[in-house]
């Protein structure tokens, strides 16, 4: 895992300046502390910083083939590399280093354009083809790896992370006030667009070229809805070989724990490939509803791991909040990334690498609100009683966040848009509301809804079943949950792994009926009769948590209430984003569920606005002023 940016220069445009791009070297430390490097010409600019994983005496960046031809930056690792080295060694390719990233140059070389459909990893990277002169970038299929882009009249900049692609081009960051309700609606931004104007993402399986003058964009990957459906014994095989291949490091490698069913897969699959010695880690709180160390710590028993344990109080919380906004670059989306960015920066003391069990809840159907959804499918008259079963299934979690908007959701008749208000902080009327009266149209509910009605298109035909959990795996998968475990991982210096999201996996589950992958009694059904032997007891028969954290707590009980100072602000009224009556009411309530994650997500804007846009800086703050 690395950090990459650079720039390809427009046709007729100076070369690049070479204090902007070591400004981004400096700014990605963090991503990469193991070592940096630069390739500088008049056309082009790749700038690397390395977190040393595979070959870590051999595999500096930027790395060129033979004749310093083809050049590339690279962040990620490639599963099949030993395959892939196997074959390109056949047709001629002499390799130098035993590090994926060389696969990458002579990968280009044999295959072009097509090289990223023949790759099985987590990937983002950049190609130089000196003699076409011309820039080649893409992202893996699932999104594991962050790749953002801005095109400007100097040329085409790209990096790992918003503030590299801002530092590249030398221009001052600005909010896109479009975007606002859309993160505030379900806290985060669909790819393409970002919160920054002129800054995109690439898209999960996006590939991208520029000669200087054009850009061509391109998916060279998308979920086939025709692949064959998979069954519980060929589920485990291709478990066990994603675990295999993510075993694979010259550094130690440990396991996240949760006290739930996919990380205790994870990490008996691990056991199960060969892993020994394993670290497992995991974070805890003293308060019994939400803590879950007790499970975790049954699963590492089971498993045989080195376990670590890490207690998160509020003081941590709130003092952790201003480093991860920087390091997140993104508005923090979740509360839960707090506490992983603490247990993260703690198993680094330990580990380099970290597997997880990412994915599993949205392809396997974890979620209550996929069997809600379902009861929704009964015959005529059903609907009603389902509304209140649904609730009372999700009041039996009384961990489970905005409970309170479960039977307001059940309720919502347009099918797309109840799916995208499941995991809604506000709905749409509130957003209006709320608002500034020039941006309320921007809350539209097709406004709103629009990035999953147009990744759903080409699905029509699925029963709702597929597509509802299709809808996850294209957006609230790769936009929040793979790009939080990027970004929190990264901030301290770790590498995350999810094998249950190789794609090979990924593509076959899919195809499978949704009745087949989680039933109304049993959630997960598939992936508990592939795993049945590596979850213990206590672990399979627990209710479902999440990864939540005691938010009501930790920010509207703890003195001062600096969050809603900060939301409350003279900096923050002077944005012109909302209604300030409307707003103070809002923060001034008396917390319940729906409020802590209003006034989180609230504060969690300001913060990132204040520690990425109002000023761009290559390390991260230790303290924010909430006035």
């Amino acid at each position: 895992m690395c950090g990459l940016a650079g720039i390809a220069v427009r046709h007729g445009a100076p070369p690049p300046d070479r204090g902007r791009v070591a400004a981004a070297i400096e700014a990605l430390h963090h991503r990469g502390p193991d070592g940096s490097g630069a390739h500088v010409t008049d056309r082009i600019a790749l700038a690397h910083t390395r977190l040393a994983i595979i070959d870590v005496d051999g595999g500096a960046q930027p790395l060129a083939n033979e004749d310093g031809s083809v050049i590339t930056v690279y962040n990620g690792e490639i599963w099949n590399f030993p395959e892939l080295r196997r074959e390109l060694e056949q047709h001629g390719h002499r390799f130098r280093t035993h590090c994926d990233t060389e696969a990458l140059v002579h990968g280009y070389e044999e295959w072009g354009d097509r090289l990223p459909e023949h790759l099985n990893g987590m990937f983002a990277f950049a190609i130089w083809d000196e003699s076409a002169g011309r820039l080649l970038l893409a992202r893996d299929r699932m999104g594991k790896k962050p790749l953002y882009v801005a095109e400007t009249d100097a040329g085409l900049a790209f990096g790992s992370d918003l503030r590299s692609v801002v530092l590249v081009t030398g221009r001052r960051p600005a909010l896109d006030r479009a975007r606002v309700a859309e993160f505030l609606f379900q806290r985060y931004t669909n790819a393409p667009r970002t919160l920054v104007e002129g800054i995109d993402k690439l898209p999960p399986g996006g590939a991208l070229s520029y000669d200087g003058e054009r850009i061509r964009q391109w998916a060279y990957w998308t979920p086939a809805d025709d692949a064959e459906p998979i069954g519980p014994a060929e589920l485990r095989g291709l478990l066990l070989d994603a675990a295999r291949r993510r075993l694979m490091s010259d550094v130690p490698v440990g396991v996240l724990l949760s006290g739930g069913i996919d990380s205790a897969v994870v990490a008996g699959l691990l056991r199960e490939a060969g892993a020994n010695g394993l670290a497992s880690f995991t974070v805890g709180y003293d308060d019994p509803l939400y803590d879950e160390r007790a499970l975790a710590r049954r699963v590492a028993q089971r498993h045989g791991t080195e376990h670590h344990e890490l207690v998160v109080g509020p003081d941590d919380f709130l003092r952790a909040l201003p480093r991860l906004a920087w390091y997140r670059d993104e508005p923090i989306a979740e509360p839960s990334e707090v506490p992983l960015f603490l247990l993260a920066e703690h198993a680094a003391r330990h580990v380099k690498v970290v597997v997880s069990g990412d994915g599993g809840d949205e392809l396997f159907g974890g979620y209550p609100k996929y069997r809600a959804e379902r009861l929704l499918g009964l015959p005529t008259g059903v609907p009603a009683v389902a509304c209140r079963l649904g609730v009372a299934a999700l009041r039996a979690r009384p961990s489970h966040r905005r409970l309170g908007r479960a039977a307001e959701t059940l309720r919502i008749r347009d099918q797309l848009l109840r799916w995208a208000s499941w995991f809604r902080t506000f709905d749409s009327a509130e957003l209006r509301s709320l608002l500034h009266p020039t941006l309320a149209p921007t809350a539209a509910d097709a406004a709103l809804v629009q990035p999953l009605r147009a990744q759903l298109a080409p699905y029509a035909h699925l029963d709702p079943g597929r597509r509802m959990l299709l809808g996850d795996v294209l957006t609230y998968l790769p936009d929040n949950m793979l790009l939080r475990s990027d970004k929190v991982l990264m901030a301290a210096s770790l590498e995350g792994r999810m094998p249950l999201l190789d794609h090979r996996i990924v593509e076959r589950t899919v195809a499978t009926p949704a009745a087949e992958r989680s039933s109304l009694r049993r959630p997960k059904a598939l992936l508990r009769r592939a795993t049945s032997d590596l979850v213990p007891t206590e672990v399979a028969s627990a209710p479902k948590r999440g990864f939540t954290v005691p938010v009501a707590r930790f920010l509207l009980q703890t003195g001062s209430r600096p969050l809603q100072r900060l939301v409350l602000s003279d900096r923050a009224l002077d944005r012109g984003l909302f209604d300030p009556g409307v707003l103070k009411r809002l923060v001034g309530g008396n917390g319940g569920r729906d409020e802590e994650l209003k006034v989180f997500s609230l504060a969690a804007l300001e913060l990132w606005l204040r520690t990425n846009v109002d000023d761009v800086t290559s390390h991260p703050p230790q303290t924010v002023e909430p006035g």
